[in-house]
């Protein structure tokens, strides 16, 4: 019969493994005002280019944005282009809310890990590459470096860099 002290490391294992969410988000409050407002500005500015320039790589015309709202206290946001009503899958694309809420939930992962580089390895596997990375035409060349991010994943996850399935 073991003593019942014998068992309390076994006890405490759990407690002992680090847990982490890797969810690609974060809560809006978690987000400066003055950073809200760029990424709602910057969240605009991609439908705008979406809706009136088409995807990268292609030249077709979405007739412009029938829809484009990004609200900067809740970061919820809507991008619907007058062709067809269609909805841009804009958590593909970098320079928009899912795409910058990403960056930054990769970021704070990250950093909350940092000094165990299997965690930082999990947060590159879990979060980055579930982060979008297309840009459009206009931000090919002028939005380079901007927020210093993103360059693709060879492999992708979720977002990808299909262009098929850009669209609800």
């Amino acid at each position: 019969m073991f003593p019942l002290l014998s068992l309390l490391p076994l006890l405490l294992l759990p407690l002992c493994i680090q847990s982490y969410d890797f969810s690609p988000t974060l809560p809006a409050s978690a987000v400066p005002d003055a950073q809200k407002s760029d990424w709602c500005d910057s969240h605009s500015s991609t439908c705008v280019s979406i809706c009136g320039t088409g995807m990268p790589g292609t030249d077709t015309d979405l007739l412009g944005v029938k829809v484009n709202a990004c609200s900067y206290k809740t970061l919820q946001y809507e991008c619907i282009c007058n062709k067809d009503n269609l909805r841009p899958k804009m958590e593909l694309f970098h320079y928009t809310v899912p795409g910058l809420m990403c960056e930054a939930a990769w970021k704070a992962c990250r950093k909350t890990n940092e000094g165990d580089k299997k965690m930082v390895g999990e947060c590159d596997n879990q979060i980055r590459k579930k982060c979008g990375h297309l840009r459009t035409k206009d931000q090919e060349t002028k939005n380079e470096g901007l927020y210093g991010f993103f360059k693709p994943i060879k492999g992708g996850g979720k977002a990808g860099g299909k262009r098929r399935g850009t669209f609800e």
